[in-house]
C-alpha cells in the first residue's frame, strides 16, 4: 500500500477538472488513511446565508453519513455559533453522525478528539481554514463551488480545490471497497465491510 499522499496545503498538487485518475487514487489513499474528518460549516456542509435560508451542499449529507458509516469520526469547525450548527445538523438528519463535536477552532477540535493531525482532513472553503490546516500540520481539501470561492482558496496556498464533494464521496466508497477486500482477503469469511453498509446507496 502507498504512504499515505502528502496533502498539506504546501505540497498538494491543482486537482483538474474532472480528476485526472492518479491524483483520485490519491485521494482514494488519503480517504483510506484518515481516522478524522473535520468539516468547515459554511460551503462543506452548507451554503452560506441566515440560518432560516441556509441550504445544503450537494452530497455533502451523503459523504457525512458515508464516512459516519465507514467510522471515521466527525467534527464540525467554526462556522456559526455551536446552537446553530447542531440545529442545522438535526434539522438534516445529521446530529446522530456528529453528536457534540461541534468546536470553535482547528486546534480545539483535534484536542477534544485526540486525534492524530497526520491522520485528519478538514475539507474547507476560506482562506482561514487553509492556514489553519497548514499550522496544525492537518491536510486541506478546498470546496470551492466556483472560481470565485476557489480562487480565494488558491491563493491562500490550498492546491487542491473542488468544486463539488462528489469526488470525495466517491472517493470514501472506493476506498472503504479496499479496505473490505483486505480485510476478506485476510480471513473475513463473510466478506463484509464497510463498503456494503446502507449508507453506500444514499444519494
Amino acid at each position: 500500500m502507498r504512504t499515505r499522499p502528502d496533502l498539506t496545503p504546501s505540497s498538494l498538487p491543482l486537482v483538474p477538472d474532472p480528476l485526472a485518475a492518479a491524483v483520485y487514487d490519491d485521494l482514494i489513499d488519503v480517504i483510506g488513511g484518515t481516522e478524522h474528518v473535520l468539516f468547515g460549516f459554511d460551503g462543506p456542509l452548507c451554503r452560506p446565508g441566515p440560518p432560516a435560508a441556509v441550504w445544503p451542499t450537494p452530497y455533502a449529507d451523503p459523504l457525512v453519513r458515508t464516512l459516519a458509516a465507514v467510522g471515521t469520526g466527525l467534527a464540525v469547525v467554526g462556522g456559526a455559533s455551536p446552537a446553530a450548527v447542531r440545529a442545522y445538523l438535526a434539522g438534516r438528519g445529521l446530529a446522530g453522525c456528529f453528536g457534540a463535536r461541534v468546536y470553535g477552532d482547528l486546534g480545539t477540535a483535534l484536542a477534544s478528539l485526540d486525534a492524530r493531525p497526520s491522520a485528519s482532513l478538514l475539507i474547507g472553503a476560506t482562506p482561514g481554514d487553509v492556514t489553519a490546516a497548514r499550522e496544525a500540520g492537518v491536510a486541506f481539501l478546498g470546496y470551492g463551488r466556483d472560481e470565485r470561492g476557489a480562487e480565494p482558496l488558491r491563493r491562500a496556498g490550498a492546491r487542491w480545490v473542488l468544486p463539488s464533494l462528489e469526488p470525495v464521496l466517491t472517493a470514501v466508497r472506493s476506498a472503504a471497497r479496499r479496505s473490505a477486500g483486505t480485510y476478506a482477503s485476510g480471513g473475513n469469511a463473510s466478506g463484509t465491510g464497510a463498503a456494503g453498509t446502507p449508507a453506500e446507496q444514499r444519494t
